[in-house]
């Protein structure tokens, strides 16, 4: 408990966005998916509270999520939780008065389901093995700074986790043992699921590790509680999900095959999705075309040295029991398969971000079956302080192992910079002119500026009036705002132009994740588009 209370802790000292009169210290900036999420989170809460259980009934349905206000990209289960600590915490966090949200607020929902994947894991742990273990993978996981730095954000990811944990429990607990687990075992695991794929569509990879872990521990004594997990399992889903029942079979061919989108009327328009980037060894891929090895490289890359070395440590002990061999099973499976060419794959570990606390735990065994555990402990404490100084940062999810040299290693091998204008924070907007009209560069969709300017309370308060730069670099001269996603940022436009003067600056580390210029006496006349070469 004592873990899980500091969990949330270090998750929630980072969530101020934008809000100067929150008391809090500056975190990430209102990250681009934050918006829809907090706006739908909202409304399936008031949903929740006018309807009661009329919410399930044919009427209930048809007026709130055949309503076209209801954006049915992802489930509602991890949308839900948003919602709930907006409106339950959004009273004692002042400063969103004139916003529409409170977003560290919404932001706190996440905060709450990192504390108790922690809380989870470490009594899992407790139970299973001993309490060293379970305090170990504690800290492993709040090590972890990308971990972290998604717990800060109204985002579906820290949820999904949870998710993923709480379904992989029961698995963990009863489809290890010699006999296959009974009819309501194996309900109770099918029900679980059914809430992971309430919570985002991560949860279609769940069946298939749980069907060949069944077929390998049990043959065909298998059959009927895997029969018993999928009926259970789909019944959830289906019945947690009233958008389902509007046309069941088209529906669910829209949530396996596609993401909703928004046109500029603002109404749902499936099934298109858009193809979004990857940069990546200094080359930038389309989601479907990045190369095989990025989820295994992207997670050694990021996972901090001293979990690095322990799971090695662990890897050559062997001797895996069955619930280690699970654990590691369901930590190798996501990253197998956002490795198999044609899967979308971007913005480094964060679709398979589930795989964090198996890998947490596998860690924390090392420590158990070793001998010299004191000498051991020492050198992976002592690897674990840039891990700890990335983690306090505002922008640790844009953070790199020191096995790279950290962020500024990362820059050097061509990886990804920032986070969907997470640099874009309240230090930054603070050095930005009041009063003042900033051009932007690269926009990703028609809603972002809009939202930036209504719910950064440090952008309303400043009079900031965001516009898109077209890249017509002599009609739009003045300040020009160039957020450094580098999978989106044109390359001609990462280093200072000839003539131009820098104005304000985000940086993590050595690394810049924003930057303000002032064109006005730039000698350009155009910003030329991205080099053949570098895109695939």
């Amino acid at each position: 408990m004592l873990l899980a209370c500091l969990a949330f802790g270090v998750a929630g000292l980072r969530i101020n966005h934008g809000q100067p009169e929150s008391g809090l210290p500056p975190g990430a900036g209102l990250t681009i998916d934050e918006s829809f999420n907090i706006h739908q989170g909202y409304l399936l809460y008031s949903a929740l509270m006018d309807h009661g259980p009329g919410l399930f009934t044919q009427d209930g349905v048809e007026k709130v999520f055949g309503d076209r206000n209801y954006l049915p990209d992802h489930p509602p289960l991890g949308r839900l939780l948003l919602g709930i600590a907006h409106e339950w915490t959004g009273p004692f966090l002042s400063g969103a008065e004139e916003t529409g949200f409170n977003v560290p607020a919404a932001r706190l929902g996440s905060c709450f389901a990192f504390a108790i994947t922690v809380l989870l894991l470490t009594e899992f742990a407790r139970r299973a093995f001993d309490v060293r273990t379970a305090i170990l993978a504690g800290l492993a996981l709040m090590l972890m700074p990308r971990v972290v730095g998604h717990a800060r954000l109204a985002a579906l990811e820290t949820a999904t986790s949870l998710a993923w944990w709480v379904a992989l429990l029961p698995l963990l607990f009863w489809w290890t043992k010699e006999k296959p687990p009974t009819i309501k075992q194996a309900a109770v695991s099918g029900a679980l699921w059914g809430l992971l794929l309430l919570t985002k569509v991560q949860g279609i990879l769940f069946p298939p590790l749980v069907f060949f872990w069944a077929v390998w521990r049990f043959r065909y004594r298998a059959i009927v509680p895997l029969t018993v997990f999928g009926i259970l399992g789909g019944l959830v889903f289906f019945a947690g999900w009233p958008w389902l029942w509007l046309d069941p079979m088209a529906n669910i061919q829209k949530f396996l095959g596609h993401s909703a989108v928004i046109n500029k009327e603002g109404a749902r328009n499936l099934p298109v999705r858009p193809s979004l980037y990857a940069w990546y060894f200094g080359h930038r891929y389309t989601d479907k075309l990045v190369p095989w090895h990025y989820p295994f490289v992207m997670t050694l890359l990021t996972l901090p040295v001293c979990v690095l070395v322990l799971l090695i440590a662990r890897c050559v002990q062997r001797k895996f029991n069955t619930v280690e061999a699970l654990l590691a099973m369901s930590a190798v499976w996501p990253i197998i398969v956002f490795s198999l060419p044609g899967t979308p794959v971007y913005d480094g570990t964060r679709l398979f971000l589930v795989v964090m606390p198996p890998l947490a735990l596998l860690a924390a065994r090392a420590i158990a079956v070793m001998e010299k555990r004191r000498a051991f402990l020492f050198v992976c404490g002592t690897l674990a302080v840039p891990a700890i100084m990335n983690v306090v940062s505002p922008f640790s999810m844009n953070s790199y192992s020191v096995l790279v040299g950290g962020t500024a290693g990362g820059q050097a091998l061509g990886m990804e910079a920032g986070y969907w204008a997470d640099g874009l924070n309240e230090e930054f907007w603070q050095q930005v002119p009041e009063g003042s009209t900033v051009y932007v560069a690269p926009v990703s969709h028609q809603f972002q500026l809009p939202v930036l300017e209504q719910m950064s309370p440090v952008v309303k308060q400043r009079r900031i009036r965001l516009e898109a730069f077209e890249y017509d670099a002599d009609r739009q001269r003045g300040l020009l705002l160039l957020i450094h996603r580098l999978a989106d940022l044109r390359p001609s436009l990462r280093e200072l132009p000839a003539g131009a003067r820098p104005v304000a600056e985000s940086r993590h580390g050595s690394t810049v994740l924003a930057r303000l210029i002032d064109t006005t006496d730039a000698e350009w006349d155009s910003v030329p588009d991205w080099p053949a070469d570098l895109v695939d």
